[in-house]
C-alpha cells in the first residue's frame, strides 16, 4: 500500500508541475515522466489491477459521454479512414522489422515483436512463445510508448494548435454519476469476464454513450473522476520500466528512439492520406493513426480538444485487428522468414 500510495503521489506531483507549466496533457505526460525519473532513481512504486481496471473503466466513461448525435452522423466518414489505419499497421510492422533486422541485427521474432503497434500483453505472450529476445522485445515497446506519450501532444500542438475548447458542463449531480459509475462498471466487468478485447474500456464507452444519447444523462465525466484516471495510467507506463536497469534502458535508448521514428514517420504517412482522403484535420488523424496505447492516445485526444470518439474508434479497431489476427499472422510471417533464410532463425540474425 505504501508503494501505491507513493507512485500517485509522484504521479500527482509530476502532473500538477506539468499542468501549471502548460505543457499538453499535463496529467498523463506528467505523472508517466515524474515516476520514470522515480523508477530509475531506485524509488519502489506499485499499481495494482484493480487500479488500472478502475482507470479503464473512467477512461470508457470519458469517450462514452463525449458521445452526441453529430458524433453519430460524422461516423460516416471512419470507415475510410479505419481501411487506411489497416494498412499503416502492416506497413509500421514491416519498416519496424527492416530496421531492427538490418540496422541492429536482431532475429526475426525479436524484431516482429518489437515493432508490432499496441497490444502489449497479447505481444509479449506471443513473443515469449516464439522464442523472442523478451528483454529487447520488451523494452522497444515501453520506449516507443514512453516517446508516444512524452513528444506526442506538443509535436501535434506545433503541428496543428488545437482550437480553443467548447465550454462542456459536467455531469453535476450526485445520483447522475453513481448511475453512470455503475452502469459503466458493469457493462466493463461483464465484457471483461466474456474475454471480449479491451472489455474494461469497450463496456463503458457503450454504456456512458448509451446513456447520453438516450438524454439520461448529460454532460461530460467531471474531473474529479478523470485526473486521477490520468495519473494512474502515467504512472502504470513508468512501472513497465521497473523490470530495466538504467544501464539496459541507456543502451536501448538509440535503438527505441530509431524505432519510434520509423513507426511515427509511416503513420504519419498514413494519416496524412486518411486526412486527405477523408477531408479530417491532419491533427486528428495523426493521433488516431499514432502506434501507441488505446488509453493514452484516447486520453491525449481529450487534452488536445480532438474528437476523442474518432480518436478511441480507430485505436480500438487497431487493439481489436491485432488482438484477432496476431496469432496466426505472426506464425505465418515467422514460418516465412524461417523458409527464406536457409538457417532459420539464427540465420536470419546473421543475414
Amino acid at each position: 500500500m505504501i508503494a501505491i500510495l507513493r507512485g500517485i503521489a509522484i504521479g500527482t506531483i509530476g502532473g500538477c508541475l506539468f499542468w501549471l507549466a502548460g505543457i499538453p496533457a499535463p496529467w498523463l505526460a506528467g505523472s508517466m515522466i515524474a515516476a520514470v525519473v522515480a523508477v530509475f532513481a531506485g524509488v519502489r512504486i506499485g499499481m495494482p489491477e484493480w487500479l488500472r481496471a478502475a482507470a479503464f473503466i473512467f477512461l470508457g466513461i470519458q469517450t462514452g459521454t463525449s458521445v452526441s448525435w453529430e458524433t453519430v452522423e460524422r461516423a460516416a466518414q471512419w470507415p475510410l479512414s479505419i481501411a487506411f489505419l489497416g494498412l499503416t499497421v502492416v506497413a509500421v510492422t514491416w519498416a519496424g522489422m527492416l530496421f531492427y533486422m538490418r540496422a541492429r541485427k536482431r532475429d526475426a521474432a525479436t524484431a516482429l515483436f518489437a515493432s508490432l503497434p499496441g497490444a502489449l500483453s497479447l505481444v509479449l505472450l506471443l513473443a515469449e512463445e516464439a522464442k523472442a529476445d523478451m528483454r529487447r522485445v520488451a523494452i522497444a515497446q515501453c520506449i516507443r510508448l514512453f516517446f508516444l506519450v512524452a513528444v506526442l501532444p506538443a509535436l501535434i500542438v506545433h503541428l496543428s494548435p488545437p482550437e480553443t475548447a467548447h465550454s462542456v458542463p459536467q455531469i453535476g449531480g450526485i445520483l447522475d454519476i453513481a448511475l453512470l459509475v455503475v452502469a459503466a462498471a458493469a457493462a466493463g466487468l461483464l465484457l471483461e469476464r466474456l474475454k471480449v478485447p479491451a472489455g474494461l474500456f469497450l463496456g463503458p464507452t457503450l454504456a456512458g454513450a448509451a446513456l447520453e444519447l438516450a438524454g439520461v444523462i448529460q454532460g461530460a465525466a467531471p474531473n474529479s473522476l478523470l485526473i486521477p484516471a490520468n495519473v494512474v495510467l502515467g504512472v502504470m507506463i513508468a512501472a513497465r520500466f521497473k523490470e530495466f536497469s538504467l544501464a539496459d534502458f541507456r543502451e536501448a535508448m538509440g535503438e527505441g528512439v530509431g524505432g519510434f521514428l520509423i513507426a511515427l514517420g509511416v503513420a504519419a504517412g498514413g494519416a496524412g492520406i486518411a486526412s486527405w482522403a477523408a477531408g479530417l484535420p491532419f491533427a486528428l488523424t495523426l493521433l488516431a493513426f499514432s502506434p501507441g496505447g488505446l488509453d493514452a492516445m484516447t486520453i491525449i485526444a481529450f487534452a488536445l480538444n480532438l474528437d476523442p470518439a474518432y480518436v478511441g474508434a480507430h485505436q480500438l479497431a487497431r487493439y481489436l485487428g491485432l488482438a484477432i489476427t496476431m496469432p496466426w499472422v505472426t506464425g505465418f510471417v515467422l514460418r516465412r522468414m524461417a523458409a527464406i533464410s536457409p538457417g532459420g532463425r539464427q540465420g536470419v540474425q546473421e543475414d
